[in-house]
């Protein structure tokens, strides 16, 4: 049995060498090679290494720009196809990977995120994992963004030099719902899982939605976003790809850091079935076959970062009195062969409320 559902607080000094090791990777890079280079076998580095981008082209815009719509359609592999779809807010088209459900007529909409470099560095769910088989006998429509990378998925205040116009949550939660609806036989009811960067995005979808999110789960994420060690985690995210913190939510202390921090909004938060999970960063048999030098020098602090994060939102939660679900495992390092076991052991949760 390898994981456990006890929480303790972490002590002072873990937490501090958490951001120490969180801030010196994303910022130094530790001159290892670039995230294309093989993507550390599939460790999510491009949080620590250079990130080298990829984006698949998109169709070109539509006629009427005001609205969000599905550009173009292109078969993948099985029911895997490729969609480009229009983001007024962004004024551009987004790719976005769907898994079809396997049988006609209504099925729920599954938002499935990815990490730090949002896929456009081809690290993913789409390349490094068999999500495809996972899903092929569930009633779900699978949907999973190319883009977002260091965005933290959230509406920026401001466009930021080097990163752009991001308003991810209006188009996670608006547009591309609406564009999929135009498109394909969706019955209404949504989730949402996150995994690494998008975790506590993901819970802050959920929290802050005017829509209901029957689901949502954060996957070795980073849902401590307004504290200290929260702001050190998201700065160095957004500094790793030459981005300012400062244009998504201001400065320490705008009233944006709060909103955007599931673990201050837990009571919105009530209703929707939640699932996390995390592990204490060392390397083990959760990384298997994935574990190589890597995994040691950016995965292990990544995940002792994310875990630290997660047992301080299922504090909350708890306090709270919201349900959760936290499986906490006893070994991992920010590796895809974790992350593949993580959404395997969210389904228990995530999909008897979608109804798949």
């Amino acid at each position: 049995m390898t994981r456990r559902r006890r929480t303790l607080r972490p002590a002072a000094t873990n937490r501090a060498a958490a951001v120490l090791t969180t801030v010196t990777l994303a910022v130094s890079g530790l001159g290892l090679p670039t995230a294309g280079a093989q993507s550390a076998r599939g460790v999510d580095t491009s949080t620590a290494l250079g990130f080298t981008t990829s984006p698949h082209p998109t169709a070109p815009p539509p006629a009427d720009t005001s609205r969000p719509q599905i550009l173009r359609v292109q078969p993948v592999e099985g029911r895997k196809v490729l969609a480009d779809v229009w983001s007024p807010s962004m004024n551009k088209a987004v790719p976005t990977f769907l898994v079809l459900p396997p049988n006609p007529g209504p099925a729920p909409l599954l938002l499935l995120l990815n990490g730090v470099g949002g896929g456009e560095d081809h690290v993913g769910w789409a390349y490094h994992t068999d999500y495809q088989q996972f899903f092929a006998d569930k009633q779900v429509l699978v949907a999973s963004p190319e883009g977002g990378r260091f965005s933290l998925y959230t509406d920026w205040q401001h466009p930021d030099p080097v990163l752009g116009v991001n308003r991810w949550h209006t188009f996670l939660d608006d547009e591309l719902p609406a564009a999929l609806a135009g498109g394909y036989d969706l019955n209404g009811t949504r989730g949402v899982i996150g995994v690494s960067m998008s975790g506590g995005p993901a819970l802050t979808l959920a929290a802050t939605s005017r829509h209901h999110y029957a689901a949502a789960a954060s996957l070795s994420g980073f849902p401590e976003v307004s504290t200290p060690f929260g702001r050190a985690a998201m700065a160095a995210m957004v500094a790793r790809g030459g981005g300012n913190v400062f244009n998504a939510w201001g400065p320490p202390g705008d009233p944006a850091w709060v909103h955007n921090d599931p673990s201050h909004n837990v009571e919105r938060l009530r209703g929707t079935a939640l699932y996390l999970a995390s592990a204490p960063g060392n390397p083990g048999p959760n990384d298997q076959p994935e574990i190589g030098s890597a995994t040691y020098s950016i995965g292990a602090g990544t995940e002792l970062a994310s875990d630290l994060g997660t047992r301080h939102m299922a504090d909350a939660l708890r306090a709270g009195g919201v349900p959760f679900t936290y499986d906490r495992y006893d070994n991992g390092a920010h590796t895809f062969a974790l992350f593949n076991r993580e959404l395997r052991d969210s389904w228990r949760v995530v999909g008897p409320a979608l109804g798949a």
